[in-house]
This record gives structure tokens, sequence and C-alpha cells, in this order.
């Protein structure tokens, strides 16, 4: 469901809000560049406030002296961010009830802040700078703390949006709806505001200029790969790093992250540097070119034309349980090799496919239909213990499955039947499952490939006694069948 379609109003020339799916979230964020360039006098001073947020927090640090006293406790306090379910933003396009940065990751900042304030005189006003000293601070994460930062003028712009349309709200609590620098503390607060069905707090709104696709412009692996072109004379003399090493990605990281920790000057040149490369500019959520936002659509749409052609499916017994999850499977292929679904996998001029996020998406909303058929609980993006699997299906304890989708083009194509999977099934000690690989090329579909996915899942399953069983979908594009 919509926040449109929970309200009745429909959006017309003169909105400028994104209209977000209340289920799961959708793979956009609130992109820091496009907000700080905004003329909106509610948004017009945000870099001013990310900038007053962050002097506060490093005040507290100082007023301790590292001693990790009570105002370093607090300092940690305002740098712990909960995920800000109100906007449903984001990467796992899962559930929208994400684990935000905890108390270990604030730690981690408190000692970045106290690091930079110590080598350096000016102040942070880029949240991605911290990706350089705290490891796991991801884009999703970054723009989690961005959202909680300005959280108030989001609320107020809800607020603007809703009195435009007569959208009556509800009193709700809302976490972290604002911040005191005078008290260095968090305030939650009641407000009325329009309620989730699916969380049961709060909606928050954001204007669609301000949501991109955004790959991670600033990550320590990338500091490295630059301070090995511009700074290479540190990286001998002061770390006593050899350039001639061969090093995957996380080393790189991890030395992107103890150069930053050492010259905190030469980190935040970088950031100066990629920060005037930057040409911030917003997805266009209209032509919507990557399927990021109509993917729910597309997804439903195809699962309910399959209910109305096919028999509804009933909730299966415990015996038949993977059995019955194979109807599933069946429907999806039917519906992208038979249907017409295969074209939602390509983008409109079809020359490129959508990325695996995305076909996973428009199964799962398939699957979705089904599974309220049946009465079936259906978990996107569930957490098992060792990550996020894509799919969890369940009817009670004893009636469970995993579904993995995995592009045949992954890089991790063979991984995720040899690890990943088998450690879902054994983190949650779940007997069955599929692993549903799609392809778009000739070249996916060599039986070499095929053949040693379904050798990998028969093995596992000899050795386990799991029920693993490997399908193949064909997502190539189809003749009309009007050519036919």
């Amino acid at each position: 469901m919509r926040f449109s379609e929970l309200t009745g109003v429909l959006r017309g020339p003169q909105d400028d809000w994104f209209d977000p799916v209340l289920s799961e979230d959708t793979p956009l964020y609130v992109d820091p560049f496009l907000v700080f360039e905004d003329e909106d006098p509610l948004f017009a001073d945000a870099r001013d406030t990310v900038v007053d947020f962050f002097s506060s927090c490093r005040d507290l640090v100082h007023a301790d002296a590292g001693r990790r006293g009570r105002a370093w406790e607090k300092a940690v306090r305002m740098l712990t961010f909960p995920e800000p379910k109100e906007f449903a933003l984001g990467l796992a396009m899962g559930s929208p009830f994400g684990s935000g940065t905890d108390a270990h990751f604030g730690a981690q900042m408190a000692a970045a802040l106290d690091v930079i304030s110590l080598a350096l005189e000016r102040q942070v006003d880029y949240v991605e700078a911290f990706a350089l000293f705290v490891p796991g601070l991801g884009v999703d994460r970054i723009s989690d703390i961005f959202c909680n930062i300005l959280k108030e003028r989001f609320i107020q712009y809800t607020q603007r949006v809703c009195a435009a349309h007569g959208i009556s709200g509800e009193t709700v609590r809302v976490r972290h709806a604002s911040w005191s620098r005078t008290n260095g503390r968090w305030s939650d607060a009641r407000l009325d505001l329009p309620v989730s069905p699916v969380t049961g707090g709060a909606v928050l709104l954001t204007p669609e200029r301000f949501l991109q696709d955004i790959p991670q412009r600033i990550t320590a692996e990338g500091f490295y790969r630059w301070a090995e072109a511009n700074v290479n004379h540190v990286l001998r003399e002061e770390l006593n790093f050899d350039l001639a090493a061969d090093l995957n990605g996380s080393m790189r990281a991890e030395r992107g992250r103890r150069l930053a920790e050492r010259r905190p000057d030469v980190a935040f040149t970088f950031v100066d540097e990629v920060a005037e490369q930057v040409d911030p500019r917003p997805y266009d959520v209209g032509d919507d070119p990557d399927l990021l936002v109509r993917w729910y659509e597309a997804g439903r749409a195809a699962g309910e034309a399959a209910a109305r052609c096919q028999a509804p499916v009933s909730q299966p017994s415990e015996e038949g349980f993977h059995a019955w999850l194979g109807t599933l499977v069946d429907r999806f292929q039917h519906a992208v090799e038979d249907s017409d679904l295969w074209r939602a996998l390509w983008n409109d001029e079809l020359t490129r496919p959508r990325k695996e996020k995305i076909v996973q998406a428009i199964a799962g909303q398939l699957w979705v239909v089904q599974c309220e058929q049946a009465d079936v609980d259906i978990s996107r993006e569930a957490n098992v213990g060792r990550g996020p699997v894509d799919f969890k299906f369940a009817a009670g304890w004893k009636r469970r499955a995993l579904i993995e989708v995995k592009l045949l083009s992954s890089r991790k194509l063979q991984q995720g039947a040899e690890a990943q999977l088998p450690q879902y099934l054994q983190s949650e000690q779940i007997r069955s499952a599929y692993y549903v690989c799609v392809g778009f090329a000739d070249a996916h579909f060599a039986e070499e490939r095929l053949a040693r996915v379904r050798d990998t899942c028969a093995a596992y399953q000899a050795q386990s006694g799991r029920t693993v069983t490997a399908r193949f979908i064909d997502a190539r594009p189809k003749e009309s069948a009007s050519n036919l």
C-alpha cells in the first residue's frame, strides 16, 4: 500500500512529495548534497544544522577529555540513531523495521570526532566522512543518520502536505523527533501525523527532489586508492605500508581507516575533493528508469493476474510445504517466461537487465498475493543470524521455508549455493529452501553453469538431510505472442 492509497489523495502537478510504499522500503535515499542545495526555507539551513549537531557532540566528547565519563556517554547516546522507519526508504527493501546505528557505532563516531577535532580546526558537515573512520557505516546508515538529525524538518514538511490536502492524522509517538544542543539529548514527541497501518507509527514524507539512488561516494577503500595516487609518501614514511602489496577491497579499507585515524587532515582533503566533484541530481521518480519506484506495482499486478487465472492456493500441510513453495516459484516462472513480466525485469529500451534487488522485489510482491490467499506469512530480507535471507515463509513453526533469489550473472552465484543458503537454513533450523536463479542472456544458461548450481544444491542436500531445490528462470526477451 502506498501513502496515497492510505489517504485517498492523488498527487497533483503542484505536489512535490514522494509517495512511499508503506509495507516495504523503497531503495532510494535522502541525499545530503541535494538537501544542502535546497532553497525551501524549511531546509535552507540544513547544512548549518548538521554542523551544529556534530559540534555539540564534539563538545561533549571534549568535556571528558577522552576519559569516557558521563559527558562521553551522553555524546554516544546523541550519536546513536534508530532506523527512521517513518520514511520507508533504504537499501534492504524488506520490512521498514531496520536496525539503524546502535551504541557500538555511536562510540566509534564519538572516537572519530575526538580524533578529527584534536587534529583539525574545522567542523564536520558531511555525514559521509564518518565512513572513513567507522567500519560498516554504509550508505543506508548514513542516510538514516542524516534523516534523524533533520527529522524535525521532515515532520514540519509532512504536516504542511497534510494541511494542504486535508489529511487527518493521529497523535503518535515519534522517536528522535528533535534534539537539543543545550541539553545534549534527543527528545521523543507525541505529534499529529498520518499513521502507517504496517508499523503503527508515523509516516514522514520527503520531497522527490531530495531522493537519489546514491552510490557510496566516500569509502575507506576509495580513500586508500586516492591516497596511493596522491600521498603515497605518507603511506610509505608514516605508516610503513608496502605499496607493492596485492590487496583486496577489505585490506584497502582497513588501511584507509588507519590512515584516516593517523592523518585526519589527509582524510578531509579527500572528502573535500569528492564533495567538489559531486554533481547532485535527484533520481527521476517520474520516468523511474531503474524501476526503483514502480517495482511494487509491477510485482503486485503479476501476482493478481496469477490469482485470477489460476486456482487459488490453499494453506499447505506440513508434509507438503516445500512442494507448495514450489508452486510459488512456478507462478513466478510462468509470469516471466509465458507472460509479459520479463519486460519489467529489463529497462524500457530492453538493453539492460534490472538490478538483482529489483528482480527480488518484483518476485516478492507476486508471492505476497499468493501468501495472502493461503494465510502464510512472508518476510522480506528477514535477518536469520548471519545476514538477511531474501524470503522467509512461515505458517506456524513446523511449516517454514526459504527462497533465495540470485541472478545467474552474479559473481556470488556459487557462493550463495555453497555457503550462504546453507548458513541461513542452519541458523534458523529450517528444513527446506529454493535457490531461484534468473538469467538474461544465452551465456547464463550454459549447461556447465547450471550443472554446478544443481550439483552444489544436491551435495548439500545429501550431506545435511535438508531439501534444497535449484530453479532457473529464463528472463531473456521473448517474441510477442502475436508474432509467433
